[in-house]
C-alpha cells in the first residue's frame, strides 16, 4: 500500500507541475490575444473600403477597354494551369485544431489541382513541417511574426505572388488562413485571391460589406477624375496595395484566431489538470487512510495476541 501512495504523489506533483506550466500559457496567450485580436478589427475598416474598390472597378469596363495586362487581375480565369497557394499556420503548436482546420484544406486543394501544378508558400513554420510530412513540396517558407505583424514582413510574398500572376506565370492564386470570429469561435477558410473575386466576408456580415461597397460607389458615381501620369499606373500601383492589404489582414486575423485558440486550448488544459489533480488527491487520501487503518489493526491484533 506504501508503494501505491508513492506512486500516486509522483503522478500528483507531476500534474500540479503541468497545471502551472498550462495556466502561464492561458496568461501569456491571454495578453497577445487581446494584442492581435485590436490589430485585427483596427485594419478591417481598411481592408473592406479597400475591397469595395475593387468591385467597384470589376463592374467599371473603362479599364477594360485596353490591351494592358493588369486587366488579368479583374477578369476570371477560363482554365487554371497553375496556381499558388499560400497558407498561413502558427510557429508553434498547443493550439488546438488551429492548424489542423488549415492544413486540411491545403491538402484538399492540392489534391484536387495535382501537386504538380500548386507552388505551395507557407507563412508560419508548423504549416511548412506538416505539409512537408505529407509529401508536398514548400517552394518557400517563411515564419510568421506573432504580436509584431507589418505590411513590410509580407511585402516579399505579396511583390512575388503578384508579378507571378502579371506575367502569366500562374493562372490563380489562393490564401488558406484562419479568419477570427470571435475568442470562441475560429474559421479556417480558402479563398481566391487573383483573378479577384468578390469583396470577402473577413469578420463582418453581408451588411456591412454591403455598406462599404454602397459608401465606395456613393463616393464616385456621379464624378470625373484626372488621373496621374495615367489610370493604368494608378490601378497598377493600387492592386499592389490591396494584395499586400489582403495578405497582410490574412495574417492579422491568423494571428488572432492562433492566441485565442491557444489560450482556450490551455486553459481547458488547465481545468482538466485541476479535475485530474482531486480524482488523485481522493485515491492517495483514501490509500493513506486504509494503511493507517491496516496499521492499527495489525497494532490492536499484536497487543491481543500478547496478552
Amino acid at each position: 500500500m506504501g508503494a501505491n501512495t508513492k506512486e500516486v504523489k509522483i503522478r500528483l506533483q507531476s500534474i500540479n507541475n503541468t497545471k502551472k506550466i498550462t495556466k502561464a500559457m492561458e496568461l501569456v496567450s491571454a495578453a497577445k490575444m487581446r494584442k492581435t485580436v485590436q490589430q485585427a478589427l483596427d485594419t478591417r475598416s481598411y481592408h473592406l473600403l479597400a475591397w469595395g474598390i475593387v468591385d467597384r472597378l470589376m463592374h467599371c469596363h473603362l479599364w477594360f477597354a485596353t490591351t494592358n495586362p493588369i486587366k488579368r487581375f479583374f477578369e476570371p480565369a477560363t482554365q487554371v494551369k497553375k496556381a499558388i497557394l499560400i497558407v498561413v499556420t502558427s510557429n508553434r503548436g498547443l493550439c488546438g485544431a488551429f492548424n489542423s482546420g488549415v492544413i486540411k484544406l491545403a491538402l484538399g486543394y492540392i489534391k484536387k489541382r495535382g501537386a504538380a501544378q500548386v507552388t505551395v508558400i507557407t507563412i508560419g513554420t508548423r504549416g511548412a513541417a506538416t505539409l512537408s510530412a505529407h509529401g508536398v513540396l514548400v517552394s518557400l517558407a517563411y515564419r510568421k511574426e506573432d504580436t509584431n505583424a507589418t505590411a513590410d514582413t509580407i511585402k516579399n510574398i505579396a511583390d512575388h505572388i503578384y508579378y507571378s500572376f502579371l506575367n502569366n506565370e500562374v493562372d490563380q492564386i489562393m490564401v488558406a488562413y484562419t479568419d477570427y470570429k470571435s475568442v470562441i469561435t475560429q474559421t479556417p477558410i480558402l479563398r481566391q485571391l487573383f483573378p479577384f473575386p468578390d469583396p470577402p466576408q473577413v469578420g463582418q456580415n453581408k451588411t456591412d460589406i454591403n455598406r462599404a461597397q454602397d459608401t465606395a460607389m456613393s463616393t464616385s458615381a456621379n464624378r470625373e477624375y484626372l488621373y496621374e501620369p495615367n489610370k493604368y499606373d494608378v490601378l497598377q500601383h493600387l492592386v499592389q496595395r490591396i494584395t499586400q492589404a489582403e495578405l497582410f489582414q490574412a495574417v492579422l486575423e491568423s494571428n488572432a484566431s492562433e492566441h485565442s485558440a491557444r489560450m482556450v486550448a490551455m486553459k481547458n488544459a488547465t481545468d482538466a489538470a485541476v479535475e485530474m489533480a482531486e480524482d488523485l488527491l481522493l485515491i492517495y487520501n483514501k490509500a493513506r487512510q486504509a494503511a493507517i487503518t491496516q496499521e492499527i489493526a495489525e497494532i490492536s491484533a499484536g497487543s491481543a495476541a500478547v496478552s
